[in-house]
């Protein structure tokens, strides 16, 4: 049986005096941290549990953890000042995930690969793995492109959601879930990749991450030019070909291709459509394989 989280642990590194988070609150199965944060939407409070029954994806997908293999965390901080920023939230997020596996791996002398997928997905793989094909996704609403042509797989996904003020971006990251208890095809967990580290590990280089790449994001005025620099070299999807899903009424949804090739200041996905640059807002992105262009 997965042993329990080490309350302890958590509490005695992340909460104060020695740690940036003022409260830390670790439950048993609860049906989402996030729904949990904004029941007491209180800034820098970190909400982890054994595991959630509900968790909430993006389009109201639910994100099941099976019990003791996963991380399920959420962040609560102060929404950024300007509204034109909030936009940005989810991947600063997904910048501190990256942080944080790429430390972890590194004092695992895990030889490990940390790429983010445009908005909210954090990928992994080994560098000297050859590129596999994986297998082709698509849904109903926004962006969508089918498998990740480096053959990287997700390892976590992000939600972030807002009320009172405060923003919660809710993580959850696959620790050592096995290749049978995996949603998708195009799923892993830290553990199928090599890097043997234990759920409380993650939740604290995570909260220690977010901690410093949120201050760095929230200070000052505009979005600091080093994460947006930092997300564009970590991102997957500039340079892909994408195809966006634009929802509509029934009978009137259409696809839009083009090569994802730059962020707007918001956060958007600026996308080359037959020469034309379009800005998308958050949708489901998933890279095109070369076959598969027209």
């Amino acid at each position: 049986m997965p042993a329990s989280l080490e309350r302890s642990v958590l509490v005695d590194t992340l909460a104060p005096p020695s740690g940036p988070w003022r409260r830390v609150d670790v439950l048993p199965l609860v049906d989402s941290t996030n729904a949990r944060s904004l029941d007491d939407p209180m800034p820098w409070r970190l909400v982890t549990a054994e595991a959630q029954d509900a968790g909430r994806g993006r389009h109201q997908r639910v994100w099941v953890s099976p019990p003791g293999t996963s991380v399920a965390m959420s962040l609560t901080v102060p929404l950024p000042a300007s509204v034109d920023d909030w936009g940005w939230v989810p991947l600063v997020t997904g910048l501190a995930v990256r942080d944080a596996l790429g430390r972890l791996a590194t004092e695992g002398g895990v030889d490990l690969e940390v790429v983010l997928k445009w908005p909210n997905d954090v990928l992994v793989g080994s560098p000297s793995a050859p590129h596999a094909s994986l297998p082709s996704t698509s849904t109903s609403t926004s962006v969508t492109t089918p498998g990740d042509p480096t053959g990287h797989r997700k390892v976590c996904g992000i939600l972030c959601e807002s009320g009172a003020g405060v923003v919660v971006a809710g993580i959850g990251v696959n620790v050592t879930v096995p290749q049978a208890d995996l949603p998708v095809p195009t799923a892993t967990s830290l553990d199928l990749v090599g890097l043997r580290v234990t759920r409380e590990a993650v939740v604290v280089a995570v909260a220690e991450a977010f901690a410093a790449r949120y201050a760095a994001f929230t200070h000052g005025g505009a979005v600091p030019a080093e994460v947006q620099r930092a997300y564009r070299e970590a991102c997957s999807t500039l340079g892909a070909h994408v195809r966006i899903h634009l929802p509509g009424e029934p009978g009137t949804a259409r696809d839009v291709e083009g090569r994802a090739v730059d962020l707007d200041p918001s956060g958007c996905l600026v996308v080359d459509v037959a020469g034309r640059k379009r800005t998308f807002a958050a949708g489901d992105v998933v890279h095109v394989r070369p076959a598969e262009q027209a």
